[in-house]
């Protein structure tokens, strides 16, 4: 069995950012079933604008999703660390590095135009560099404390409830120790900050399957890779330009190093996305997928929009409460 990452199969080339690491926990059933079974048959009924829309925004990762992520892990970490300190048990903060730029061109949006930039920095290369410090002191304790300490955080094995995403790949996840009271204390419910991350992921894989067999989203790829080739940047998608960069982060660059080659590559990046309007019609593609998919997934996304916000909420409150915790 494995545990799901961001899209079940990792496509960067180094460890999970901490950013991830506490808010995933499904363990596939299977290996096969982590793949999903494929783009599910087509709605009856076409969705309403209010579920369109908030089902396209749970799909989108721009530089708005990736500053919401940043915030609810940093609440997740508070409340976990709650949670042990009330069971006697220390628990060291994880970093989730610096909060993401809010100008930062990503994947599947344009950012600042002005100061293009992939908001990669060279505390990636700090934050898988070796354990952190929480694992250091987790490696240092006795058998025995090791054991209470694990105890405390994820609880009793058999704590576990089932999960099925829309795709079909089904699973199960740990209801006991603090790391579910914290997802429960942000989300209302351990099930719903699950499906936050993997329900969107889930789904996100099978619109990547739709979109290898549009043809007008391929003429735009192609488009765009030629452009980007011209412009020495060979890359196959923007997705895989950023994880190079990410890589050289990882690796140790400098900070001039890196910060010159993002600012080439996000510029260069824009350029072409204008000339093969590439993002925008990954957009349209997306629209076109979700009008094409059962009622109930739509319904699950827009379910997911709802428990974020207020999660957001939560962890807004949070973080103003403790402002002085080591997050950055």
């Amino acid at each position: 069995m494995t545990e799901l990452s961001r899209r079940c199969v990792g496509r960067t080339p180094t460890r999970l950012p901490a950013l991830l690491v506490l808010a995933v926990g499904l363990i596939c059933v299977a290996a096969t079933a982590c793949t999903g079974t494929g783009t599910a048959a087509p709605a009856k009924a076409a969705p309403s604008a209010r579920e369109f829309g908030q089902a396209a925004a749970v799909l989108t990762n721009d530089a708005t999703a990736q500053r919401q992520r940043w915030q609810l892990f940093g609440a997740l970490q508070i409340l976990t660390q709650r949670c042990m300190r009330d069971r006697g048990v220390s628990y060291l903060v994880t970093s989730a590095g610096p909060q993401p730029s809010a100008g930062a061109t990503t994947a599947e949006s344009i950012g600042s135009r002005s100061v293009p930039g992939y908001g990669i920095s060279t505390a990636l290369h700090r934050m898988n560099n070796g354990p952190t410090a929480q694992d250091r002191y987790v490696r240092s304790l006795s058998a025995a404390d090791q054991a209470r300490y694990t105890a405390a955080l994820d609880g009793p094995a058999e704590q576990v409830a089932a999960l099925t995403l829309p795709s079909g790949a089904s699973g199960s996840y740990a209801t006991g120790g603090c790391v579910a009271r914290a997802r429960a204390r942000l989300y209302g419910t351990v099930r719903a900050a699950l499906e936050d991350t993997l329900v969107p992921q889930d789904v996100d894989q099978l619109f990547e399957r739709y979109l290898a067999t549009a043809p007008s989203y391929r003429t735009a790829l192609g488009r765009w890779q030629r452009c980007m080739a011209d412009a020495g940047r060979a890359a196959k998608t923007p997705a895989a330009l950023i994880q190079g960069l990410q890589a050289e982060a990882v690796k140790g660059a400098s900070a001039s190093r890196l910060a010159q080659e993002q600012r080439a590559a996000a510029a260069a990046d824009q350029r072409c996305d204008a000339e093969s309007r590439l993002r925008r019609m990954g957009v349209t593609q997306r629209d076109a997928f979700l009008r094409h998919q059962p009622a109930q997934t739509r319904a699950r996304l827009e379910e997911v929009w709802q428990h974020r916000r207020q999660a957001l909420a939560r962890a807004a409150a949070l973080l103003g409460q403790d402002a002085e915790s080591p997050l950055g």
